[in-house]
């Protein structure tokens, strides 16, 4: 049996019996995750119902992926049709998602405004902006390989990130450790990948911050959904 029929085939299954499945999007970093209904199967097509949110991220992607516990593994879709207003879908061209597809735990979240940070081993210090913020891990540009040559951060090393969020005027410090580095050549960046272990005293302020950028990006993708229905309706 083909893998896209097996597919189309363990969709049948999950349509008789009722059960719903996960669709896992990204809106600006933000993982967009809620359950969806399977409403009609035809020619390799599969219609369903779907959140007003992962409706937005779908129509703005062209593609999702679908979680089960009756699939064997997270599946992609190309999103051929999105109908904002009903809250509708139609999926086509399913295939493996990958291993790494909604294994993420943590919120990520994106900063607003740009948050300059200081990355400090001991014996360097580098500037920086925040890229991305989590509980366990924060991302960071910075110009080092510019700037400073071969002068980088290298993986496994120990480091401490210091910024100020938006939520205090205080200037937090992480320790962490250096997990990922990637070269943006063309733009002479490095970005640094860095697992941290906030203290019981700077925990309380990430999650703040955290919860207060879910919550507006949250409304962003409502007024986002709101604004394309009603250009749906002028346009009749």
């Amino acid at each position: 049996m083909e893998p896209h029929d097996q597919v189309m085939r363990l969709f049948h299954m999950l349509l008789s019996a009722g059960e719903p499945v996960t669709l896992l999007n990204n809106y600006r970093g933000f993982p967009v995750s809620h359950q969806a209904t399977i409403l009609a199967l035809e020619q390799g097509y599969v219609a369903i119902g779907i959140h007003e949110h992962q409706a937005v991220s779908m129509a703005l992607e062209g593609k999702t992926f679908i979680q089960s516990n009756w699939l064997p593994e997270v599946v992609r879709a190309s999103v051929m049709a999105v109908d904002i207003v009903k809250k509708r879908a139609v999926l086509t061209e399913f295939e493996p998602g990958g291993s790494e597809i909604g294994k993420r735990t943590s919120i990520r979240v994106f900063p607003r405004e740009p948050l300059e940070a200081d990355i400090y081993d001991g014996r360097r210090r580098l500037s920086g902006k925040i890229a991305d913020i989590s509980n366990s891990g924060v991302g960071v540009f910075t110009f080092a390989a510019y700037i400073y040559g071969d002068l980088s951060f290298e993986q496994n090393k120990e480091v401490y990130v210091d910024f100020r969020l938006p939520t205090t005027d205080a200037v937090v410090r992480f320790h962490g450790v250096v997990t990922s580095v990637a070269d943006k050549q063309d733009a002479h960046l490095h970005r640094l990948g860095v697992h941290i272990f906030p203290n019981p005293e700077v925990q309380p302020l990430l999650d703040a911050y955290i919860q207060q950028r879910q919550d507006e990006t949250e409304r962003e993708l409502t007024l986002i959904f709101q604004s394309m229905c009603q250009e749906r309706a002028t346009q009749g």
